[in-house]
């Protein structure tokens, strides 16, 4: 059996909404499950699992969503932000530094991966002489499992070569009970090495899939080098609730420097100023302090519009860049519920909203060779189910596309009352994961997909 989980987006707990330890707990007792349900072969006869494989596919680690990296500002010692040079000093040491901060922070999550790797909390009954579990023996079976770990747009740092990012590795490699090596974690499936043949016996394609969304890959820099989006969340999505609460934290209302702490689980993003008013008008902000948020944005658009990295090819080409320039340069110049209002007017693209690589998935190589039966991709957290063309003759069921979801907590636009006024949302806890089988396991099923929400 091979589980396969991505977009969990571990954190150092400076910004966002923090993971809530419920997943992993809920994704334990699950795999337990798959495992027992796996166990039953093709003709109901039972025999217990000996290996599982579990792939994260990428952005499981979260060192770009931190504040850590705008603690010092332009000029002074030890600035260093994820565009700069990964190989420089600093950069390492921030790195090393925000990953630390992210294995303490969240010492749950990992104590359930490291179990999960030596094999504790699955336990499976053995198989009598019918062929169905012995239920009443004290004896347990233990699957070996693997985890593997593949890399995304926001944990792309631990595709960086080097004995330094070997030594990070290592670090991550321990608490998470991983089988990688220290070396670079893959991006590609090509890099994978002992995965690939886990990939292989399942005829999957495995990508996280930032490489087919031009903000966040540059195909001419590939894997270890930082993008517009790193830039943009970085400088905006993650700098603006940090300067509100380092300039207002003692003036404003706790509850309203909390939710705009929050602004970076919005989704879509663009409803991002709909989020910001409904927080100031439901804490009771005054109007003076309505305008000294409005001034922080303004200064932080502005920041962010006149760095010279933009004007990089690299990052941003100028068709993204003057696009950018129209957006930011417009949102300085209404006031805060003006800017709601623009959010509620676009209240029908953001309900319909829905990006999906399935058309990337259908042109994979290994599909249209008919090597591979599924196609796997994370990103975009938008779990889906897509059949890739036609079944072929004498098959029950033709190549597949899925897309794994997250496990994160969002504050979700897409899905609220389509009312003219009312900007509120609730937050939306996601655990999706998908597993695939072989040899008769689970009575001879190909697939199965878990979703779930939970309060």
């Amino acid at each position: 059996m091979l589980v396969v989980a991505s977009d969990i987006h571990l954190s150092d707990h400076t910004t966002g909404v923090v993971i809530s330890e419920k997943s992993f707990s809920l994704f334990t007792g699950r795999l337990r499950e798959l495992a027992y349900q796996a166990s039953w072969r093709a003709g109901g006869r039972y025999q217990p699992v000996r290996e599982i494989d579990f792939l994260l596919l990428g952005d499981i680690l979260d060192p770009l969503q931190s504040t850590r990296w705008l603690e010092k500002q332009p000029g002074q010692e030890g600035y260093v932000r994820p565009w700069h040079d990964p190989q420089s000093p600093a950069f390492i040491a921030k790195v090393r530094e925000i990953t630390r901060a992210i294995l303490e922070k969240n010492p749950h999550a990992f104590d359930v991966l490291k179990r999960i790797s030596q094999g504790e909390g699955i336990y499976l009954p053995p198989s009598n002489r019918r062929g169905k579990p012995d239920q009443y023996t004290l004896q347990r079976i233990t699957p070996k499992v693997r985890i593997f770990y593949m890399v995304g747009n926001h944990d792309w740092f631990y595709h960086l070569p080097g004995p330094e990012y070997d030594a990070i590795r290592a670090e991550i490699i321990q608490a998470m009970g991983l089988s990688n090596p220290p070396g670079p974690f893959p991006h590609d499936p090509e890099d994978t090495g002992e995965l690939d043949e886990a990939l292989a016996r399942y005829r999957l394609v495995a990508r996280h899939g930032d490489q087919y969304d031009s903000m966040s890959f540059n195909p001419e820099l590939g894997r270890n080098a930082a993008t517009l989006a790193d830039i943009y969340s970085s400088e905006v999505i993650y700098r603006f609730p940090f300067e509100v609460a380092r300039q207002l934290g003692d003036e404003l209302p706790e509850r309203l420097v909390q939710g705009i702490q929050r602004m970076a689980n919005v989704r879509p993003l663009m409803a991002t100023p709909l989020w910001l008013f409904e927080q100031v008008r439901r804490h009771g902000t005054s109007p003076a302090q309505v305008s000294q948020v409005k001034r922080i944005w303004d200064h932080v658009v502005g920041d962010f519009l006149d760095l010279d990295i933009l004007h990089d090819r690299q990052f941003a080409n100028p068709h993204s860049r003057n696009i950018l320039k129209l957006v930011f340069g417009v949102s300085k110049k209404m006031p805060l519920e003006t800017l709601a209002s623009l959010s509620r007017l676009s209240r029908n693209y953001i309900k319909n909203e829905h990006i999906s690589l399935a058309r990337y998935a259908s042109q994979e190589a290994a599909i249209r060779s008919g090597e591979a039966e599924f196609v796997a991709y994370g990103h975009t957290h938008s779990h889906e189910v897509v059949p890739l063309g036609e079944v072929p003759k004498g098959a029950d069921d033709g190549p597949l596309y899925v897309n794994t979801g997250s496990w994160a907590t969002f504050l979700d636009y897409s899905r609220q009352p389509s009312t003219p006024t009312d900007g509120r949302t609730m937050p939306v806890n996601l655990l999706t994961c998908l597993a695939l089988y072989r040899d008769g396991e689970r009575q001879g099923r190909r697939f199965e997909n878990w979703w779930a929400n939970f309060a």
